[in-house]
């Protein structure tokens, strides 16, 4: 038996694919309303992605989002995209999402319009094998807004339908 026919190699190579992704805190200066981001695929779900960014100078307005690579595309040209994470405007700070679906993605470090510039360390790390506990078990915003509109509309017609029947019994008496 060869060793690239052993579980043991196969489990070490798929542990070793995923375990790091760029980058190792390297700085880099971002000028006002400029972005750096870094690619990245996910060819193996689900995958926890751990990023965190710090900022050296006096910025505060640094953000970090993870978007899609069609998202993506959409942010650089200047439209409206959606996140699948994002942190607030700030010195430093970080997110941890779990990515179910296969595709590529990129992690976008943004400098805010009219802020000074910015040195930042960005901390990317993935990990192919994510504790269960961590795994989110929750609606993204918008799903939770759709299910929450729908319950509301569901119930106002159920009660409008049961008073105009107790309406009509009534009037029949």
């Amino acid at each position: 038996m060869t060793l690239l026919m052993t579980p043991w190699f196969t489990v070490t190579l798929l542990l070793a694919a995923g375990s790091q992704t760029p980058d190792a805190g390297q700085p880099f200066k971002l000028e006002p309303g400029d972005f750096r981001w870094v690619p990245f695929t996910v060819r193996q779900t689900p995958v926890e992605v751990d990023c965190h960014f710090e900022v050296t100078g006096a910025s505060n307005n640094v953000h970090l989002e993870l978007l899609p690579m069609s998202d993506f595309r959409l942010f650089d040209r200047g439209r409206e995209h959606e996140t699948l994470a994002a942190t607030p405007e700030a010195r430093s700070g970080g997110f941890r999402r779990i990515i179910d679906v296969r595709g590529q993605y990129a992690v976008v470090v943004v400098n805010a319009r009219g802020a000074p510039p910015a040195v930042v360390s960005l901390q990317l790390q993935t990990n192919v094998n994510p504790n269960g506990a961590d795994i989110a078990r929750t609606l993204s915003p918008q799903r939770r807004f759709t299910v929450i509109a729908l319950s509301f509309a569901f119930f106002f017609v159920t009660v409008a339908w049961s008073g105009r029947k107790l309406i009509l019994a009534m009037r029949s008496l």
